[in-house]
């Protein structure tokens, strides 16, 4: 009776698996793109998006029109360089040749991706990142070393080889029109229109000044230099810097140069905002303030207050500055600032309503002694090439 009670079940088992198709036959690539275009809209991240794209070749073709959108609604991910633990006794600022460096998704921050970038080319000076591009200097030459595959594309020889560069940007993706890639030494600024044989230059004062952050704002480009001053870059008719005389709303501000903190250009829903860090009342303790330019009339630096929905992320030395809409999608929070510094293999997060940040804290991330720390590996935020 038992042997006959068990065949039964068997036999109704034969049955539903009979009736219910497996996961291998269905047609996945057969799904309408509305649909497939309506799931990826949806999803929070650039792993999930990524994850979806990897399914079939249609749906790699349909997700990656839409990957353009990824920018502002998904969170950079974290380019983390992996080297051996920092002795802080060490008070000399040193570089370091990292082995690898991995991926991060602050969406899923415990499954980390691997870079494909090559160790020798992790080992050079970096000058920045940009469109999904690593910015490296070697000799006479730069290179440009794509985040994800590790693609490298090199320039021609540079006019000199007696300049010390400090920083890198390109100012569209490789494959845009008019696409140039420049160079910042002191008193010089280095253009290369990518595709072209040799380099141009600008030269602007004081020599000993430098653009340490440049940005593509509604068909301008913006550069904000080592003495905290605004400028307009031109390329047509010819190459030139015109320096933006710009006020404060409400008068003067302490400058964040004082406490070893770069000032930072980003665009954040449709403003071009700047970021530093301001004395918080209370001896060692400092803060984020956010400022937007206000072009209505006199140029003007203007508080903002709130970020709304808004998320930005920052790293100490201000190469890459992204921002990010709905952070509360993956899991994020609204109105605050995801800082990487110098010597952390993360992030940590700061609200701008008046939290204070003790410079004093060993485990804060603008922790003084932090500034003997190498500029270079650190942390940056970046976004795949693959999404411009």
């Amino acid at each position: 009776m038992r042997d006959r009670s068990r065949g039964d079940r068997n036999k109704r088992r034969c049955r539903r698996r009979r009736r219910s198709p497996s996961a291998s036959a269905v047609k996945w690539a057969d799904l309408l793109e509305p649909l497939l275009l309506s799931v990826l809209d949806r999803l929070p991240s650039l792993r999930d998006r990524f994850a979806v794209a990897s399914v079939c070749r249609t749906w790699r073709a349909v997700s990656r029109p839409s990957l353009s959108s990824a920018t502002g609604s998904c969170p950079p991910l974290l380019f983390r360089p992996f080297v051996g633990p920092f002795h802080r006794r060490s008070r000399r600022c040193h570089q370091i040749s990292p082995r690898r460096c991995d991926l991060v998704c602050p969406a899923a921050p415990f499954a980390p991706s691997r870079s494909m970038v090559s160790s020798g080319t992790l080992n050079l000076f970096l000058l920045g990142s940009s469109y999904g591009h690593l910015i490296f200097c070697e000799h006479r030459r730069a290179i440009l070393a794509d985040i994800f595959t590790g693609d490298e594309l090199r320039t021609p020889d540079l006019p000199s080889d007696g300049w010390r560069f400090h920083y890198g940007a390109l100012t569209g993706s490789l494959s845009s029109p008019g696409s140039s890639l420049l160079l910042s030494a002191n008193g010089n600024l280095l253009r290369w229109r990518i595709g072209d044989s040799k380099w141009e230059g600008c030269s602007f004062t004081p020599l000993d000044v430098h653009m340490e952050r440049v940005v593509a704002f509604k068909d301008h480009i913006f550069a904000l230099d080592s003495a905290e001053r605004l400028h307009v870059l031109q390329f047509s008719p010819y190459f030139s810097i015109k320096q933006m005389a710009v006020q404060w709303a409400g008068g003067s501000i302490s400058s964040a140069m004082n406490f070893g903190f770069t000032q930072q250009l980003v665009e954040c829903g449709g403003e071009l905002m700047l970021v530093q860090v301001v004395p918080a009342g209370q001896i060692m303790h400092l803060k984020f303030e956010v400022y937007r330019l206000d072009l209505s009339g006199q140029p003007t630096w203007v508080k903002v207050e709130s970020l709304g929905d808004w998320a930005l992320f920052i790293e100490e030395s201000g190469r890459c500055p992204a921002s990010c809409v709905s952070p509360g999608r993956w899991g994020g929070r609204s109105n605050c600032i995801y800082y990487s510094g110098h010597g952390r293999g993360g992030w940590h997060v700061f609200s701008l309503d008046n939290t204070a940040i003790d410079t004093t804290d060993p485990e804060s991330p603008l922790y003084f002694e932090n500034q003997c720390i190498s500029m270079w590996p650190s942390p940056i935020w970046v976004y795949p090439s693959m999404l411009y």
